[in-house]
């Protein structure tokens, strides 16, 4: 029978040999300041081999391991060609090693073998024992191939333990992913791997990926002795996860400017693996954003930030979840104002400037609301600059409404699911937008603008009407409250002209500023902010979905108050939608429709009270 080489306890890391780090001695050198033990390693196994046994162990966790001693006791000694000893009978394991080989074993004879792991300032953990008896293996005896990774879950790199038996020496060891379950062929194959070095010193080798498509798959291995034998075993492995948590839902904030803090709260992702979040945040003058802050871990749903600089706009908080692996989520904003003689508008919004409408002005285009002898004051106010989107309705009301309208980007692919996220969210009714209001209003813990029955929780409103409901359509706004509201048709149209005299919002050529029939070819809604903004900042404020005012329709005249007609079932529309002609593309342009009405061509915008 043709022995196997004796090849000592190796390392199982391929770098390690590389680079030249070899074995430290274990006895005591400078009196160390930590004296407490590390962990032990754990699942150590051993694995008897031909004149050899394979020993594996799951690392120590601790963040200052140096390495591992291994010991055995049994009736032959140590190889300690490889690397040098540390006492008579022990021998080191860097970190990161995960196990090694002790060859130069009596076959027939058992040995128990100890690790104990030892920190940076020589302290040990206790010992780990497992026992082995190595066995001859006969010159006849065909070869075997075992393959395993371990349990884990990894986001970098994984060791594929190779266990050969054979009676001769190993020859060459190559694997692939996805290739020939024929050994020649694969052995022959240039874009195998060649780890024929790993596997006969450590037993394993080391599969990096950078994505799940990447590292993912079945792998074959194959195997040439010196004698001529070959073979191939296959492994698959689902190991790698880069998958990102979920994000934090329900952030929320207390600012005190007496105490100069902000408290952000928060609700951390059900996942099981999920692990802590990561916070940075900027800060701004009114004009400009900081740079961001390094992040801090956070564990827990809370965090008092101190210090807060009450001559700053607002502060914006950037938080991200993270899970075990370090796989990290898109980071969720949130913006806290913190300077009541500064307007903040929120994420996404702007501010449209006050105006006093005496009632005599020459209106270009002409107006049917700002007519001759109506008197209005529009206060400043903040306004979302596009329509609200699918994946803003879907955060806030749990689901999206049925049968909406295809959407499309901005160069005419069709989008689903997730990717249609951006599309503006449109089969809305002016019910449906109330509710929607009052929820966001709650979520971000501001005094909800609607009443209905007297009560400001839309979860005790009752079901959303899908016919016209007198209850509902006695609904009550506070306009005074700080949440979000529909706008009235008079803050609308003066928010679409945008301080211009343009025909359309943003320009006098049509398809600078909208998506609807002649460029849509009515397939559907576009991304919101992908046609030209107008001078206050507002995407879309001509076609892509219609957008509910607050007001009743009706006719306009030099009594009307500021908030509409005081009658009407109808409920206004501006702006136009994805299928429609040029003329509903006009900032001046009124329809109206029951409020209980759904309609692919429906959306809205709301708008806050500013500070």
């Amino acid at each position: 029978m043709k022995a196997l080489r004796k090849i000592g306890i190796l390392v199982m890391a391929v770098a390690i040999t590389a680079i030249g780090i070899g074995c430290k001695n274990t006895a005591e050198e400078d009196k160390k300041a930590d004296e407490s033990a590390p962990a032990a390693v754990t699942n150590l196994t051993a694995t008897a081999k031909d004149s050899r046994v394979l020993l594996t162990w799951t690392d120590a966790t601790d963040g200052d391991v140096y390495g591992y001693e291994v010991s055995y006791s049994g009736s032959a000694p140590i190889n300690r060609a490889a690397l040098p000893a540390l006492n008579v009978k022990s021998m080191m394991a860097p970190q990161g090693a995960g196990g090694c080989y002790v060859s130069g074993l009596t076959n027939g004879t058992e040995y128990t073998f100890t690790v104990r792991t030892m920190d940076t300032s020589g302290n040990k953990s206790g010992g780990v024992t497992a026992k082995a008896t190595p066995v001859a293996v006969s010159a006849n005896s065909p070869m075997t191939i075992a393959l395993s990774v371990p349990d884990a879950a990894t986001n970098t790199s994984l060791n594929v333990k190779v266990e050969v038996t054979t009676a001769a020496e190993l020859k060459k060891v190559v694997y692939k992913k996805g290739g020939s379950v024929n050994a020649k062929t694969l052995l022959s194959d240039t874009g195998a791997h060649d780890v024929t070095g790993s596997v006969k010193s450590n037993g394993y080798f080391t599969v990096t990926a950078a994505s799940e498509a990447d590292g993912n798959g079945t792998y074959t291995v194959a195997v040439l002795d010196e004698s001529g034998r070959e073979k191939t075993e296959q492994i698959t492995i689902g190991k790698f996860d880069f998958t990102p948590p979920s994000k934090v839902k329900n952030v929320s904030e207390t600012y005190s400017d007496t105490l100069h803090v902000i408290i952000l709260n928060w609700t951390n992702p059900s996942e099981s693996d999920f692990d802590h979040v990561e916070i940075s945040y900027t800060t701004n003058d009114g004009t400009t954003d900081s740079a961001k802050s390094a992040a801090e871990s956070v564990n827990g749903v809370t965090k008092t930030f101190t210090g807060i600089d009450a001559t700053k706009a607002y502060y914006t908080y950037y938080i991200a979840s993270v899970d075990k692996l370090g796989n990290k989520s898109a980071e969720v904003k949130h913006r806290v104002g913190v300077n009541t003689g500064t307007s903040n508008p929120p994420e996404g919004f702007v501010e449209v400037p006050r105006t006093s409408i005496a009632g005599t002005e020459s209106w270009i285009p002409s107006s049917a609301v700002f007519v001759s002898g109506r008197v209005l004051e529009i206060n400043s106010f903040y306004m979302s600059d596009h329509e609200v989107t699918r994946a803003e309705y879907k955060a806030v009301m749990g689901s999206l409404p049925d049968y909406m309208a295809k959407a499309f980007d901005k160069d005419g692919h069709k989008l689903t699911g997730d990717a249609a996220g951006k599309n503006p969210v449109n089969k809305v009714s002016w019910y449906d937008a109330l509710v929607y209001c009052n929820k966001l209003s709650i979520k971000k813990s501001l005094t909800p603008c609607y009443k209905i029955n007297g009560k400001t929780n839309p979860d005790e409103w009752g079901a959303v009407p899908s016919s016209s409901d007198s209850t509902w359509d006695a609904a009550t706004c506070d306009f005074d409250a700080d949440g979000y509201r529909l706008p009235t048709e008079a803050e609308w149209e003066w928010a679409a002209r945008g301080g211009e005299h343009y025909t359309y919002a943003g320009s006098d050529n049509i398809d600078d500023v909208a998506w609807y029939t002649s460029n849509t070819n009515d397939t559907g809604t576009r991304d919101v902010k992908t046609k030209k903004k107008n001078g206050y900042g507002l995407y879309d404020m001509s076609e892509n979905v219609w957008e509910w005012c607050w007001d009743r329709y009706g006719n306009i005249s030099n009594t009307t108050p500021n908030t509409g007609s005081a009658s009407g079932s109808y409920r206004c529309q501006r702006g136009g939608s994805w299928f429609s002609g040029a003329g509903t593309a006009l900032v001046t342009y009124r329809i109206s429709n029951n409020p209980n009405f759904r309609d692919n061509g429906y959306g809205f915008r709301p708008v806050r009270k500013v500070n």
